[in-house]
């Protein structure tokens, strides 16, 4: 089942996507929804509820488009990307370590909303294609189990970054932290599977494709880094964690191939759907 987040006829709204049909509930966005229903409940609803609008009638909104907390972010977490990074400088071959970093959660954009580059602090704005997961349980020394029971559903993320801001300050929140650097897709693939999915990743730009790959190839499942996350600190609902990126980001491209005015980025994780962005 698939949710989204939209604005129509002005008002907020949270619906049950078919298709190109929704169906609206009566809650406005993310926190309302897990406030009222659990995912059970979601599926009596999409049985229950016979009136529909279309898609094409709406304005997206990203999922969740003002979180509560910044995004926890995996850094280097597909071994074609580690490679990637190797051969830049940017990793050792012998880290054993997962990468962990956050980035700003306020102001999150969609699919149609325009990629400010910022051109006049970062010559060097790139794409990063990624699956994202949202939580709606607390998390504290969690057991298997309860991971995956934590988890509301999975989102597409573009963790836009500075690469210039990324080597000058050496760390990453402020590159990767500007307004419009956040974007995420509108719609949520519900969890309401029997375990973890495998889902492929694809990024293009101006359609040629960049990144092709598998979340099977992630260094740290998904499952890993929320137990060795939760070991130590609470993961509040609404938590977004964003997985890392494939290979085929545009500074591991020979030459490096950046963000330019009026490129398009279409970023599709097949069950999901696509993310597409203008960048100004």
């Amino acid at each position: 089942m698939k949710l989204i987040h939209f604005l129509y006829k002005n008002e907020e709204h949270i619906g049950i996507l078919n298709n190109d049909n929704i169906k609206i509930l009566d809650v406005k966005d993310f926190y309302e929804l897990i406030n009222k229903y659990n995912i059970s409940d979601l599926k009596k609803l999409d049985l229950e509820i016979k009136d529909t609008i279309k898609r094409s009638d709406i304005l997206p909104l990203a999922f969740i488009n003002h979180s509560k907390y910044n995004l926890i972010c995996a850094g280097m977490n597909y071994y074609s990307h580690k490679d990637e990074c190797v051969n830049l400088g940017l990793d050792k071959k012998e880290r054993n370590a997962s990468v962990y970093f956050t980035k700003k959660g306020t102001n999150i954009i969609t699919s149609g909303d325009i990629l400010n580059r910022h051109e006049d602090i970062t010559k060097e704005c790139d794409y990063e294609g990624e699956l994202g997961v949202i939580l709606y349980k607390d998390l504290y020394k969690a057991s298997k189990c309860d991971i995956f029971k934590s988890i509301f559903g999975y989102v597409i993320i573009n963790d836009v970054s500075a690469r210039d801001l990324q080597r000058y300050h050496t760390q990453y929140f402020l590159a990767k932290s500007l307004d419009t650097y956040t974007i995420m897709s509108e719609v949520l693939l519900l969890n309401d599977f029997n375990d973890y999915q495998v889902f492929n990743i694809k990024t293009y730009i101006n359609n040629e494709l960049r990144q092709d790959d598998n979340t099977s190839n992630m260094i740290y499942s998904i499952e890993e880094m929320l137990e060795e996350l939760s070991m130590g600190m609470t993961l509040e609902c609404g938590t977004i964690l964003s997985t890392g990126t494939p290979s085929g980001v545009g500074m591991g491209q020979i030459p490096k191939s950046f963000l330019n005015s009026g490129d398009l980025i279409t970023i599709e994780i097949d069950k999901i759907g696509k993310l597409k962005n203008i960048c100004k």
